[in-house]
């Protein structure tokens, strides 16, 4: 495209929009990964708060009062749903990565204040978030991984063998988005307390989830401020909480705490800042559009909406366990999970998207064979019966796991070093099966060449395609 001479009509933009929007995953409960979708009805109600609210910046709310009333409310109503003391506080954040990125940031730069550590770790579970690693590369915090059980939970005598003086933060989820599993929080939390330093419990996917469960008698592993030591939680609003992209929230234990997450800057000769994420500017459109949702639900909704959502779980997890040659990796804490099998895990997800079902595979790494993962919202929650039907008939006479061309290994194997020279990117693409920046109907041979390749050679070819798409 080129900035056209003459500005288009209003139809003429909107039909070229429509059609840009038609290619996308659309939210019709056929999807088990990326969409977290309550109905048509909190969707308009979005939309329509969300136009009210575009032209609001959070950048200063002395200029913008309604940007401070709306995140204080949704703040609050974070606050209470995760059971944080008197005192404790939080910011409104563009999403769960940002969320994390300001929790290490708030360990780095509290504890070297506190105990001058010039050269900061973080103890982090093999199963956790990927975040978490981009914020310590951002951030300059060494990841010290800490390895997990057959079920995919943190080990805290692992975590307690590799603290040192130089940690400033222990991480847990709740639960791991890959296998929906609690780490076991009062135990690494009570480490972090026994040698005075922070504990993050990532809730970005739970936290809006975990509370109703509870409310509604599932027997939900400790996670939150209600257990000592935990001093700070991120919990995405843009999942479970059914807001539009992006919004999340990290609550701090203490105010002291969030100070640090903190930049302020008056060494320049334009106007002082202080920045309460890594935003400038600052979006409030989502915010509150989030805030007409969690009013219109309420406590009852989310409720309704939980107990569905594990109820639809249960039926699929039952159905799974029926099925030859098909298993769970790890007996899950909340709505989503993963699920592996005997024969080619990648041709079976084919086959559930040639049926119209969107899965998302997932590669080996650590303990973790590959599998596909599922996550569950209140849209797929009414398909299940029908994708149970069809899983078990694409789970019949899979073929064993098929190995990868030699020589496109061979290939994929020269980028663990960084691109050869000359490599032609798009003709990689297209060796590949992709196009337009379009993965193939078919993409179990990616896919199994991603799954045999070292995760750093994954890690490069990942940058070459999207270098390629926005080339």
């Amino acid at each position: 495209m080129t900035l056209p001479e003459q500005g288009l009509s209003r139809d003429e933009i909107v039909a070229a929009l429509a059609d840009h929007r038609s290619r996308d995953l659309p939210s019709d409960g056929r999807a088990f990964a990326f969409v977290y979708d309550a109905g048509e009805e909190l969707r308009a109600l979005s939309r329509e708060t969300f136009g009210a609210f575009m032209g609001v910046n959070g950048l200063d709310p002395t200029v913008y009062p309604s940007a401070r009333l709306i995140e204080n409310q949704v703040v609050s109503a974070c606050l209470e749903l995760v059971q944080a003391p008197e005192g404790a506080c939080g910011t409104a954040t563009a999403g769960g990565t940002e969320s994390v990125m300001l929790a290490v940031k708030s360990a780095r730069d509290f504890m070297r204040r506190a105990k001058g550590i010039t050269k900061p770790k973080m103890l982090l579970p093999e199963t956790a978030h990927a975040c978490f690693h981009k914020a310590a590369a951002y951030l300059g915090v060494e990841v010290v991984v800490v390895d997990v059980d057959e079920t995919f939970r943190a080990i805290p005598a692992d975590a307690r063998a590799k603290m040192d003086d130089d940690v400033v933060l222990v991480v847990g989820s709740a639960p791991s988005y890959a296998h929906g599993v609690i780490d076991p929080i009062p135990e690494l939390a009570a480490l972090a307390q026994e040698h005075g330093v922070l504990m993050h419990v990532d809730a970005c996917v739970g936290g809006w989830v975990l509370p109703f469960l509870r409310d509604v008698g599932l027997d939900v592993p400790p996670f939150d401020f209600a257990v000592e030591g935990v001093t700070s939680l991120s919990m995405d609003l843009h999942k479970y909480g059914f807001a539009p992209k992006g919004v999340s929230a990290l609550i701090q234990r203490r105010r002291e705490l969030r100070d640090a997450q903190y930049y302020a800057c008056a060494r320049w000769s334009g106007y002082s800042i202080v920045n309460s994420t890594t935003l400038g500017s600052k979006s409030i459109a989502a915010m509150a559009a989030s805030l007409a949702v969690m009013s219109h639900l309420g406590k009852v909704g989310y409720r309704a909406n939980a107990k569905r959502m594990w109820d639809a779980t249960q039926t699929l997890l039952a159905a799974i366990e029926t099925i030859p040659g098909l298993r769970l990796l790890a007996k899950p804490d909340m709505n989503l999970f993963a699920m592996t099998s005997e024969g080619d895990v990648f041709e079976l997800a084919d086959r559930l998207t040639e049926r119209g079902w969107l899965v998302q595979p997932t590669y080996a790494f650590g303990r973790s064979p590959a599998h596909i993962h599922f996550t569950i919202d209140p849209g797929n929650a009414g398909r299940v019966d029908a994708f149970i039907a069809d899983l078990r008939a694409c789970a019949a006479d899979l073929p064993p796991p098929a190995a990868p061309p030699a020589q496109v290994l061979a290939l994929l194997s020269q980028l663990g070093d960084g691109a050869p020279a000359g490599l032609d990117s798009g003709a990689l693409m297209a060796s590949l099966g992709i196009t337009n920046g379009q993965l193939p109907t078919r993409a179990a041979t990616i896919h199994r060449l991603l799954d045999a390749a070292p995760p750093e050679v994954r890690e490069k070819l990942l940058i070459l395609f999207v270098g390629e798409l926005f080339s």
